[in-house]
């Protein structure tokens, strides 16, 4: 290669150079307006999200007041005796938009006991939430025409279908049920309804001691009930009546109207001495009318003892029979006549 041909290739290879690196120079200044769009989308997206949490906080907040001043409006419907409050809390309650609400502006309409005073504004609340409430709207105007007709049965019915379903179930609608039964004067019906509403309290605590009262009118009516199918001869039903009302009761109150000594009474009559005996062991170790239980277990334990098969057994047999029905009568009017006094 010759001397002069150097310099022209020196010149044509930096030429090169610079043609190629120009471009990348060039570009260099681009990257960061490339940048730009995903920092101010990403600013945005926490913008956005910031603005979401704060509020479904603020939305919470919210809810919890709203739930909680209807708590406490029903709270002082149903638990306080104060005139003036309950009848604010019936306002308050009918700008609601809560099934519990609802239900519960229903059972005071329907509270005979209550000032009729109270019983209106409690209407009329009802129907300022029928305007609003667009979901219950057509149910509301029927319970509040069955509570005109005084229609008990169509109430349980629209309570039931509305209310009782896998979605959610209240302990007010379980409450409300119960007492339209026991309108009804249906108290087994009644005291099941009662044993749910008391387990739904348990979570939702807003009835203090209308459950256990109104069980213990239930267990009374059932009382009565047993009693008099006694009486009639219908020693079954009593039986079904007695064990009904002495479900899932404390030993206190079961105590009280003497269960096991009533269901001893029963077997008697029904001549099953081995169900009495047993029956009458329990009402012993629970101190159920001890002396009547003592005697009429020694009356029972004579039959057990006798052999039939003997002609003077037979006939000693039916004298003791005899004797234990006259005494099994006894026990059960004595139970019986207490029974209604505190009815």
């Amino acid at each position: 290669m010759s001397p002069n041909k150097i310099p022209a290739l020196t010149v044509w290879l930096l030429v090169s150079s610079s043609l190629s690196v120009a471009p990348a120079a060039e570009t260099l200044p681009e990257e960061p307006s490339s940048f730009m769009p995903f920092l101010v989308f990403g600013v945005a997206t926490l913008v956005v999200g910031v603005l979401l949490v704060t509020g479904l906080i603020l939305w919470s907040r919210k809810q919890d007041e709203i739930s909680n001043m209807m708590y406490f409006c029903i709270d002082s419907l149903i638990n306080t005796r104060n005139k003036t409050k309950r009848y604010r809390a019936a306002r308050e309650l009918g700008r609601a938009k809560n099934p519990g609400a609802l239900l519960v502006l229903i059972d005071v309409i329907n509270d005979e006991s209550a000032e009729e005073s109270i019983r209106k504004a409690a209407r009329d609340a009802l129907l300022e939430m029928s305007q609003k409430y667009s979901r219950f709207k057509k149910v509301i105007r029927e319970l509040l025409a069955a509570t005109e007709d005084k229609d008990h049965e169509r109430i349980v019915e629209l309570l039931k279908t509305h209310f009782e379903h896998e979605e959610k179930k209240y302990v007010q609608s379980a409450y409300v049920i119960c007492r339209e039964l026991v309108r009804l004067k249906k108290y087994a019906d009644a005291r099941e309804w009662l044993r749910i509403a008391e387990v739904r309290n348990r979570k939702f605590p807003l009835y203090v001691d209308q459950i256990s009262d109104l069980t213990a009118k239930c267990n009374r009516h059932l009382c009565a009930e047993g009693d008099m199918a006694f009486k009639a001869g219908d020693f079954h039903l009593a039986n079904e009546r007695f064990a009904r009302a002495a479900h899932g009761l404390s030993p206190e109150v079961s105590n009280r109207f003497a269960y096991y000594l009533r269901t001893a009474c029963v077997y008697c009559k029904l001549e099953d001495y081995e169900n009495a005996s047993q029956a009458i062991l329990q009402a012993l170790h629970h101190d159920q009318e001890t002396d009547t239980a003592l005697e009429l277990n020694k009356l029972v334990n004579k039959l057990l003892n006798l052999v039939r098969d003997n002609a003077q057994a037979k006939e000693e047999h039916q004298n003791l029979s005899k004797e234990l029905g006259r005494f099994v009568n006894q026990t059960m009017d004595s139970l019986s006549t207490r029974n209604s006094q505190t009815r």
